[in-house]
């Protein structure tokens, strides 16, 4: 009997049915993530038909779009994977005004994987914070001369292994999100928050509540947090059925010292199985334009 139940729970999984699909298909498709952009979606009623894809190479992916307008120019910057490196670095795509590449740079290389590209503004500098996991712990660089070139800066949290660092200020107050590697090895399911009263210190305190989210539908970051109104909204992965399967909207509705409190309001998930767009995980928005990341379906002799 407990034999048969296993077999019938392994042919119900979640997501069996792309699996299965994904095996048919893969001697004439691969899976490769995607950057998609448009002018006209909001974060409570996107579409997928009002998104354009930004085709990458095939040797290659574009992943963890985070853009950035300056002297009437669209800049993307973006994980950039080449299959053949097997590890990503940050790049910088310059979009023309159809959104189509005008120019593509690498402006950071490491030795060890990069994603991420978390950038912000702070007295008249530009600064970034590229996820380091495999660096054990979470750095700031400072843009010399924008878009491309970028230096190290500092160490903001040393002996961390820190996933998709995300800053938040409220009131002159900084806050760090970051999903932290467990003692299991999940890097989906366990989210920290630090404080400080300058997004460049090296004394982050923990919040008392850390993890203030630990649930693998809701923990990890999935772009900048952002005002919609008067509400705080964390866009977050639900890893749940896939890695970066969906993306949930999450309003803050307590964030002090001693307490968070988040409720998710909105919900963005693939379209149905046998679409070619298979997943989604992050969300980020500049000037009314809206950026997101998603696994297509993309023909190996395109």
């Amino acid at each position: 009997m407990q034999k048969k139940t296993n077999i019938l729970t392994k042919f119900t999984k979640p997501y069996l049915t792309a699996r299965i699909l994904n095996k048919l298909l893969s001697p004439f498709y691969f899976n490769q993530w995607t950057v998609l952009l448009s002018p006209q979606a909001d974060y409570k009623s996107m579409r997928w038909k009002d998104f354009k894809v930004l085709k990458s190479p095939l040797d290659r992916f574009w992943a963890d779009p985070f853009p950035w307008a300056k002297d009437n120019k669209l800049y993307l910057f973006v994980e950039e994977f080449l299959y053949s490196e097997k590890r990503g670095h940050i790049s910088v795509l310059t979009l023309n005004k159809d959104f189509s590449v005008a120019n593509n740079q690498v402006i950071l290389e490491k030795p060890y994987h990069l994603s991420y590209p978390y950038i912000f503004e702070y007295k008249g500098e530009m600064y970034m914070i590229p996820e380091t996991m495999k660096n054990n712990k979470i750095d700031l660089y400072r843009c010399k001369n924008f878009p491309n070139k970028w230096e190290y800066e500092k160490t903001l949290i040393d002996n961390l292994p820190a996933l998709d660092t995300t800053l938040l200020e409220i009131s002159g107050k900084w806050w760090l999100f970051a999903n932290i590697k467990s003692e299991s090895g999940s890097t989906f399911d366990t989210l920290h928050l630090y404080y400080s009263d300058n997004p460049l210190s090296s004394n982050w305190k923990p919040h008392p509540q850390n993890p203030i989210v630990k649930n693998i539908k809701s923990a990890r970051p999935a772009g900048r947090i952002f005002m919609d109104n008067e509400k705080i909204i964390r866009p977050s992965q639900d890893c749940s059925l896939a890695y970066g399967y969906a993306i949930n909207f999450n309003e803050i509705s307590t964030l002090n010292e001693k307490e968070y409190k988040e409720t998710r309001i909105h919900y963005f998930k693939p379209p149905p199985i046998g679409i070619k767009l298979l997943t989604t995980h992050t969300f980020n928005k500049v000037n009314g334009l809206v950026t997101i990341d998603a696994i297509q379906r993309r023909w190996r002799f395109d």
